[in-house]
C-alpha cells in the first residue's frame, strides 16, 4: 500500500472547496472594475466637451470671431470681440499714459547702510489712498538703528501700500532713493511727506524731489486730432470706446499727422476654428459613449456599459439639445449635421453663407442666454458635480461593490486556511496509519 503527500492532497482539496466562489467573485470584480474605468473615461470626455463649450461661451470668447486691423503699426493695437460691429474708424494717438517716478533729494554719499531716523512718519498718498509708515517700525532687528535699505523693504511690504514701489538705483557712482507708482495716469501721482523725524536732511529729501517720469493719462482722438472725439484714460488700454473693441496705445503720433485707420470685420478662419473645436469635442464624446454602450453583435463586442441609465440619459439629453432650435435656428440650418454614425459634420459652404448673411442670428443661436452652449453646460452640470454628481454617485456605488467582493475574497482565504488545516490533519493521520499497516504487513512477509 503506497503512501501519499498530505500537503499536496490538502492543498488540492482546499483549493477545490473555494474555486467556484473565487471564479464567481473574480468575474464580478472584473465587471465592476471595467464599468468603473469606462465611467471614468465617459466622465472625462463629457468634462472635456463642457470645457470646450465654456471656452466658446464667455465674456471674452464667443463662437463668432471678429478681427481688428490697423493701417499703420507701432502706435496702437486693437482686439475685437464677437459683439464688435463691422466698420472703419479713424484713431489719432496724442499721448500715452505714463507712471509717476521720482528721485528723492537724499545726500550724495547715500548707500544701502545709511542710517535713517527711527522716529516720526512717512506719509504716501496715491489716488486718494494713504499709507502712514511709522519709522519706529523700520528697525526690524531691535538694535535701535534702521538703514535706508530697511526703509525700502518697509515701504514695499507694508500691507497698506497704496501702489508705491521704493528702490535704490546706482548711477555714476551715486545711489539714489527712488519711488515709482505701480499704475499709470495722473490720478496715480505719488505724494509723499516726512514729519516728526527730528532730521532735517531726511525730511528735506522728501520735499525736494525730482520727477524722473511725470504721471500722464493716455489721450486719443476718435477721428482727426483737434476735431474728433477726445478721449482720456489713466491706462493705455481703452475698453469699450468702440462697442466690443479694446484699444491699447503704445506710442504717440506727431501733432498734425493723419489719424490711423482701424477696420473691424468678421474673422472667418478663426470662427471656423471655433466651430471645428466644438465639432471635435462633440465627436470625441459621441465616440466614447458609443464604444461603451454598444449592444454588441456578430462583428462587435457588447459594451461594458450597455443599457447603463446614466449614459442613456446623457445621450438622450445631448441629442435633444443638438437637434433643437434656438431663436428659430438649428445647427442643421447653418450646415452642422449628424451623420449615420452619430458623428457631427460641417458643410463649410453652408456655414460660411450663414456667417456672412446672418452672423447675429448665428451668434445668438450658440451664445445667447439659455441657447445651445448655455444649455449644454446646464445639462452637464448634474453629472459632473464633484461630490454629488451622477458620475460621482455611480462610481461610489461601483467602488462599494468592489470593496464588498474584496471582503468576500478575504473570507475565502480564511475558508481556504480552515479547509487546508482540516484536510492536512486528516491526511496526515491517514498517512501514519498506512505507514503502520505497511510495517505490519512486512513482518508477515507481505509487501
Amino acid at each position: 500500500m503506497s503512501s501519499f503527500d498530505p500537503i499536496t492532497m490538502a492543498t488540492q482539496l482546499a483549493t477545490y472547496d473555494i474555486q467556484a466562489f473565487q471564479q464567481r467573485y473574480q468575474i464580478q470584480s472584473d465587471k465592476y472594475q471595467g464599468q468603473l474605468e469606462a465611467l471614468g473615461k465617459v466622465e472625462s470626455a463629457l468634462r472635456d466637451f463642457r470645457t470646450a463649450v465654456n471656452a466658446m461661451n464667455s465674456s471674452s470668447s464667443n463662437i463668432i470671431k471678429n478681427s481688428a486691423t490697423v493701417s499703420q503699426d507701432g502706435y496702437f493695437s486693437a482686439n475685437a470681440n464677437a459683439s464688435a460691429m463691422t466698420g472703419s474708424y479713424q484713431i489719432f494717438v496724442e499721448q500715452i499714459a505714463t507712471a509717476h517716478q521720482l528721485s528723492t533729494g537724499m545726500p550724495a554719499d547715500l548707500d544701502p547702510s545709511t542710517e535713517i531716523p527711527t522716529t516720526g512718519t512717512l506719509e504716501f498718498t496715491v489716488d486718494g489712498q494713504t499709507m502712514t509708515l511709522d519709522l519706529s517700525t523700520v528697525d526690524t532687528d531691535a538694535d535701535g538703528k534702521a538703514t535706508i535699505s530697511d526703509l525700502v523693504s518697509a515701504i514695499n511690504n507694508d500691507p497698506d501700500n497704496p501702489g508705491v514701489n521704493a528702490t535704490l538705483v546706482r548711477s555714476n557712482g551715486q545711489t539714489h532713493f527712488m519711488l515709482s507708482s505701480e499704475e499709470t495716469g495722473v490720478a496715480n501721482q505719488i505724494n509723499v511727506t516726512a514729519s516728526g523725524t527730528g532730521a532735517t536732511w531726511f525730511e528735506d529729501a522728501f520735499t525736494n524731489t525730482t520727477d524722473i517720469s511725470v504721471a500722464k493719462d493716455a489721450v486719443i482722438w476718435l477721428g482727426a486730432e483737434g476735431t474728433g472725439l477726445k478721449l482720456e484714460n489713466s491706462s493705455n488700454t481703452f475698453t469699450g470706446v468702440i462697442d466690443g473693441v479694446d484699444l491699447t496705445v503704445s506710442n504717440a503720433q506727431t501733432s498734425g499727422e493723419a489719424p490711423i485707420t482701424l477696420k473691424i470685420g468678421p474673422d472667418d478662419e478663426a470662427t471656423k476654428e471655433q466651430i471645428n473645436n466644438f465639432i471635435d469635442a462633440y465627436n470625441t464624446l459621441a465616440t466614447t459613449l458609443s464604444d461603451f454602450t454598444n449592444i454588441g453583435g456578430e462583428d462587435s463586442a457588447r459594451g461594458v456599459l450597455a443599457n447603463d441609465p446614466t449614459l442613456r440619459s446623457i445621450d438622450s439629453q445631448l441629442t435633444s439639445l443638438i437637434r433643437g432650435e434656438y431663436d428659430g435656428l438649428s445647427l442643421n440650418d447653418v450646415g452642422i449635421t449628424i451623420n449615420r454614425e452619430g458623428k457631427m459634420e460641417l458643410d463649410a459652404a453652408k456655414f460660411s453663407d450663414a456667417q456672412n448673411n446672418n452672423s447675429a442670428a448665428l451668434e445668438a443661436m450658440f451664445n445667447g442666454d439659455g441657447n445651445l452652449l448655455d444649455s449644454i453646460d446646464t445639462m452637464a452640470e448634474p453629472f459632473l458635480m464633484s461630490n454629488s454628481g451622477l458620475f460621482s454617485n455611480r462610481k461610489d456605488t461601483l467602488q462599494q461593490n468592489i470593496s464588498r467582493i474584496d471582503d468576500k475574497q478575504v473570507g475565502l482565504e480564511r475558508k481556504y486556511d480552515m479547509s487546508y488545516d482540516r484536510y492536512l490533519k486528516q491526511f496526515t493521520q491517514m498517512n501514519i496509519l498506512m505507514t503502520q499497516m505497511n510495517q505490519t504487513m512486512s513482518m508477515f512477509g507481505q509487501s
